[in-house]
């Protein structure tokens, strides 16, 4: 009967592995992926041994066992600590590997030595074949390991819940609760050895557990990033609900407009006593139909705000609610002193031009914020390389040879500087956040962002009116990494076949590159840097627009002086 149930517990385990995958939850975490194969190597182990009629095959099955079981609790304490956003020291994952390196080698040569068990034999209990065991010198390793990690995985839980950080507290006690069950099935079966052995069914309950936690781990993740990039706006507001209105989060211009907001729970249902305008934003939400334009007006002493309606989308599923808020405080008051229909006139008709621009430059600077933030190595690199854009598309200007770009050029490819590598999203983490230079494999990886990038801005822009500028932000994003002399990538394109906008973006790039420090350089100071550009004049670079960017070379430097002083201070 036990060998039935134990393989019943493998086959459970592997449909938990398939589900995981299938769901793609853990795209954006290894760690999670292998804890749910260590998991499955456990179980597949202790359904092994069962079977065994040998001595040998029982020990074989007892050691598969071990070394997924020790490689799951390595991974879940990654795992937590990636839900609870803890970056752990390179050295405290170095050395969890090697306590449990040194744990699978003495159980691989169990059958030889005897460090780890003294005596092997095979039992059998209830049908299925068990390894009897003395236990030797060096396996108090094995419930110390297991305890160390127990308490490393509470500590970073309660310290991160004690610091504020943004993690549910329904995820807080789920985590806990695995740990909890967890710890208590290896005392009793430290202090009794009893021949059953329950581990495979807790290792089901445990990936069952955390198939919920990441399902709504990712959903939090998803709303953190959008509160960073939206926060950005200073004259915005965002509240964010899930499919049944719990609040999950806002940004302090909501919380300007609703003091409340500050002492709200996440994960909670609003308390609708606790604020009238609760109540009306959650019927609001009720009555809501996907695609209406109508909005709610909120005032609070001398704020006023209008408020719109948007899905949170998670592949083409609606999986929450996002509360927008426009400050219109000015444009009220100035509403108020009109006199006459025309002026009101004029104002609405700025007011939603403004809007369109400002959703336009909030999806734009959105979604390069959100990729800058996979790429470890690029820190400001966005923001710093669109004002060089701007710097030396202004030196352009003052030739009268480049009089022919117009105006409208000018304004256009600095407004599509930051999407330049948006095309990263397409790139793996193991290659985008690698401290280190490039092997070529990896190098040929990261070179699909620019053919990416120009396929995701295309699909981005593809309802905006303005077709120069959904050119020049295509051309920007696809050709950025061409060379003047053609040995450049994606498209080897040389000279003049290579788009002005992403001559002048390639500049920018590069010379952000040179001056700031990355996981595999120093950074070079601003002369050796502009140097090492003007040798390129003429192979990498347009030797005419270099001529001109050298001229920048002072507005330059005093830009990254102070935005080098910002970031100290």
């Amino acid at each position: 009967m036990l060998p039935g149930l134990y393989l019943s517990a493998f086959f459970v385990s592997l449909i938990e592995l398939v589900m995981f995958y299938e769901k793609r939850l853990g795209k954006n975490s290894q760690n999670r992926l292998i804890l749910f194969i260590a998991c499955f190597i456990a179980n597949y182990g202790c359904a092994f041994q069962s079977f065994a009629i040998i001595v040998n095959e029982a020990i074989c099955g007892m050691q598969i066992y071990f070394i997924g079981n020790t490689l799951t609790f390595v991974f879940l304490f990654f795992v937590i600590a990636d839900i609870c956003t803890v970056k752990l020291h390179r050295y405290v994952e170095r050395c969890l590997f090697g306590v449990a390196f040194i744990i699978m080698a003495l159980v691989a040569v169990c059958a030889h030595y005897d460090l780890f068990f003294k005596k092997v034999e095979i039992g059998h209990f209830a049908g299925a074949a068990y390894v009897i065991k003395e236990y030797g010198v060096l396996y108090f390793l094995y419930p110390l390991f297991i305890l160390a990690n127990t308490i490393a995985s509470i500590f970073v839980i309660l310290t991160t819940r004690k610091k504020g950080k943004k993690v549910s507290k329904k995820t807080v006690l789920y985590l806990l609760g695995i740990l909890l069950i967890t710890d208590i099935t290896t005392i009793i079966s430290l202090i009794t050895n009893y021949p059953f052995e329950i581990y495979p069914f807790i290792n089901i309950l445990l990936l069952a557990a955390l198939l919920v936690i990441f399902k709504h781990a990712g959903m939090y993740d998803m709303t953190e990033n959008l509160v960073n990039v939206f926060s950005q706006r200073l004259e915005y507001g965002y509240i964010t609900f899930d499919r049944k209105k719990r609040f999950l989060g806002c940004n302090r211009f909501a919380q300007k407009v609703l003091p409340q907001l500050k002492e709200a729970e996440i994960d909670e249902y609003l308390n609708t006593k606790d604020c009238q305008y609760y109540s009306v934003i959650l019927d609001w939400i009720d009555d809501w139909v996907d695609g209406d334009e109508k909005e709610l007006k909120i005032t609070n002493g001398d704020i006023t705000a209008m408020s719109t309606i948007r899905y949170i989308r998670n592949d083409n599923r609606n999986i929450g609610y996002l509360v927008e808020m426009r400050d219109v405080t000015s444009h009220q008051k100035y509403l108020e002193n009109l006199e006459g229909n025309r002026h009101y006139l004029e104002l609405e008709v700025e007011e939603k031009s403004n809007k369109i621009v400002h959703i336009q430059d909030s999806i734009i600077t959105g979604i390069a914020s959100m990729v800058e933030s996979r790429d470890n190595s690029t820190g400001d690199h966005i923001r710093r390389t669109s004002e060089g854009v701007r710097i030396f598309v202004e030196q352009i200007k003052k030739h009268k040879d480049y009089d022919y770009l117009g105006e409208s050029f000018c304004i256009n490819v600095t407004k599509a500087a930051p999407m330049h590598d948006l095309g990263k999203i397409a790139v793996h983490d193991a290659v985008l956040q690698k401290p280190g230079k490039f092997i070529p494999e990896e190098y040929e990886a990261m070179k699909i962002h620019t053919t990416k990038g120009a396929e995701i801005v295309a699909n981005v822009l593809r309802e905006v009116e303005d077709k120069q500028f959904k050119q020049i932000s295509i051309n920007v994003a696809h050709y950025h990494h061409e060379k003047w002399d053609g040995s450049g990538y994606p498209k080897g394109l040389k000279g003049e076949e290579i788009p002005i906008e992403a001559r002048i973006m390639a500049f920018a790039d590069v010379f952000d590159a040179l001056v700031t420090k990355r996981c595999y350089k120093e950074a070079y100071d601003y002369d050796t840097a502009f140097e090492i550009m003007q040798k390129e004049f003429g192979s990498h670079f347009d030797p005419d627009l270099g001529r001109i960017f050298l001229e920048c070379k002072d507005a330059l430097v005093e830009m990254y002086r102070l935005d080098a002083l910002l970031n100290k201070n």
